[in-house]
């Protein structure tokens, strides 16, 4: 990434953490319908990722999907409630490696279940992972 579009993508990152007033509590969809909308802040040891979650449930699972500001898909994904699992059903070319799959599968889970008690940031300790949730006014 060129220090121009790093520089680009942080300002743009710390114009949704400025607006951090204008955003109204969003609850974790658990009815048929529901949505949420988060900006989204994923840091990684040498690199982060941030633009918009937006999480659907259809009666059955909750669907989620982050793209960053140029409405790119990160990632693509779904959260069985009756089993505690989560699908990854689309990922980025440079995130769609095995062992890349299976810790965002793991962390996308906690990430839920943060979501669901009502906080908004979840911290992998072991590989220094850190995802940060703001909600989005409706």
């Amino acid at each position: 990434m060129s220090p121009f579009h790093r520089t680009f993508s942080l300002w743009i990152s710390l114009l949704f953490l400025a607006c951090q007033g204008l955003w109204a509590q969003a609850a974790f969809p658990s009815a048929e319908g529901e949505r949420a909308r988060y900006a989204v802040y994923i840091e990684l040891p040498r690199s982060y990722i941030s633009g918009v979650c937006i999480l659907l449930h259809d009666g059955t699972d909750v669907k989620g999907s982050i793209f960053n500001e140029f409405g790119i898909s990160a990632m693509d994904f779904a959260y069985r409630p009756q089993k505690d699992k989560v699908k990854l059903l689309s990922v980025q070319k440079m995130l769609d490696k095995w062992y890349i799959r299976k810790r965002l599968k793991r962390d996308l889970r906690e990430l839920v279940h943060v979501l669901q008690q009502g906080g908004t940031r979840y911290v992998d300790e072991k590989y220094h992972i850190t995802f940060q949730l703001t909600p989005l006014q409706e």
